[in-house]
């Protein structure tokens, strides 16, 4: 066997990204909150990196500052005293605020496990009652149901007094809390009520009737319970009156807060687009040490100090470069929609027209990737409510009788507008489907069904439930 060295030359094509290229691609991604929080991150890793001062804000601050010294009389006077003078009438307005404010503040929202332990512990209980209570009250669900199986929770010794304690569960507030599922929670709720008040039509339905009732079956109802249509209607009305969810109301409310990255308004006529960049702060170099940086480039060697001053001016260079080609970038996508969706701006999103990521692109010289990326997590304030960019991107459904192109958005708007002009009438899929012909929109009934099901509305015999 014979060992040998050879010098081989081979040549390849590879597909690389450069750290600036991945820079820029994650910083146009980056919506206006976000976008903040990576500027004041950047501001407080690299030095040469700093805002642009605005001195009639610096003058105001001093001067309120001075202000704040100003002798006042009484200054350290207790005003804790409702008898004490503070200046402000009780009825003022400004004291309604502060109280508003102060009472805010310290506001709590109350959770269903705290509204049910607050209420066990007023009930005269022993302390292994209400230690059973505590372990049923953390396993009802969001929606205030119980459908563990006491057997299998607790000990046999036990399973007793949970049987006992649940029972007093249940009858807390809110009505039917603890129950096994909807029905349960309704017959609960009904059963509070004073004989001579409940709907017995309505109570029959619940207690003997209930999957006819989901399933919508009215008119097996009416054969069943040998009533009329209108008594129907009634108990009906009467049960719309109950929560079928009794612990969604002290469900979190999380409120997601949306910032519009630009408004798009009409004006005497004319569509304007303003960028909402007020939050993004000036940004700048640092003076100092961008003319060190100069001077050392001019220098053969260079001490490790001085090259790291060197290597954070150009970084903070690029992160400037990479904020504006990402706002300028947005502003001009922002101004391309406006312009083809003009229809949309001025007349509502019945008018929104198809459009496609590669036409912008086009317009634009950019990839369609990138305008993606641009179009990620961002949204637009316009008259008809906030939207998400890539709302105004949407395809085309068919030609109409005017041979005008309608989008899908466009469609399920026309879907919403004709279940809400008819809201007495028990429209079905098939009957909006033909609507729709009529009006040139050539569609496939299971198409409605599912932009029916986009707007979160339900089949025709499961609505006004």
């Amino acid at each position: 066997m014979k060992i040998s060295r050879e010098l081989n030359l081979k040549l390849t094509q590879k597909f690389s990204l450069s750290q600036d290229l991945l820079l820029s691609l994650k910083m146009i991604q980056l919506p206006l909150l976000e976008l903040r929080e990576r500027i004041d991150t950047e501001l407080l890793e690299n030095p040469a990196l700093e805002m642009k001062e605005n001195k009639v804000d610096d003058e105001q601050d001093i001067e309120t500052i001075e202000n704040s010294f100003a002798e006042k009389e009484d200054y350290f006077i207790d005003s804790s005293s409702a008898d004490i003078n503070v200046g402000l009438s009780p009825d003022s307005s400004k004291m309604d605020q502060n109280r508003q404010f102060l009472e805010g503040a310290i506001a709590k929202e109350s959770t269903l496990f705290d509204h049910l332990l607050f209420q066990l512990e007023c009930q005269n209980l022993t302390e292994k009652q209400k230690e059973i209570g505590r372990m049923i009250i953390s396993l009802i669900d969001p929606d205030g149901f119980f459908t563990a199986n006491i057997d299998e929770v607790f000990k046999d010794e036990d399973k007793e007094i949970a049987h006992e304690v649940l029972e007093i569960i249940q009858i807390l507030d809110p009505p039917g809390i603890a129950s096994k599922n909807i029905q349960e929670a309704l017959l609960y709720q009904i059963e509070s009520k004073k004989t001579d008040e409940i709907n017995q039509t309505a109570y029959k339905i619940i207690k003997d009737h209930f999957d006819l009732m989901i399933a919508r079956k009215d008119n097996e109802l009416i054969k069943k319970l040998k009533i009329t249509r209108e008594v129907l209607k009634d108990a009906y009305i009467f049960l719309s009156f109950f929560n079928p969810y009794p612990g969604r109301e002290f469900s979190p409310k999380d409120v997601k807060y949306i910032m519009p990255d630009a408004y798009v308004y009409k004006k005497d006529n004319t569509l304007y687009v303003e960028m909402n960049d007020d939050i993004l702060p000036s940004l700048t170099i640092n003076k100092y040490l961008q003319k060190i940086a100069l001077n050392v480039k001019r220098k053969r060697k260079i001490t490790e100090d001085q090259k790291y001053i060197v290597n954070k001016v150009q970084n903070a260079h690029q992160f400037i470069k990479l904020v504006n080609y990402r706002n300028k970038s947005l502003f001009k996508l922002v101004l391309s929609i406006a312009n083809a969706q003009e229809d949309f701006f001025y007349k509502g999103p019945k008018f929104l027209k198809p459009l496609t990521m590669k036409e912008i692109a086009d317009q634009l010289g950019l990839s369609e990737s990138t305008i993606s990326r641009l179009a990620s997590s961002k949204y637009i304030q316009t008259e008809w409510g906030i939207h998400e960019i890539k709302y105004f991107f949407s395809n085309a459904i068919n030609k109409n009788l005017n041979d005008t192109v309608k989008s899908s958005e466009s469609v399920r708007e026309l879907i919403k507008e004709i279940l809400e002009n008819k809201k007495d009438e028990k429209i079905s899929d098939q009957k909006i489907m033909e609507i729709l012909q009529n009006k040139g929109i050539k569609i496939a009934r299971r198409t409605v069904a599912k932009y029916r099901n986009m707007l979160n509305i339900l089949s025709s015999h499961k609505r006004n439930l």
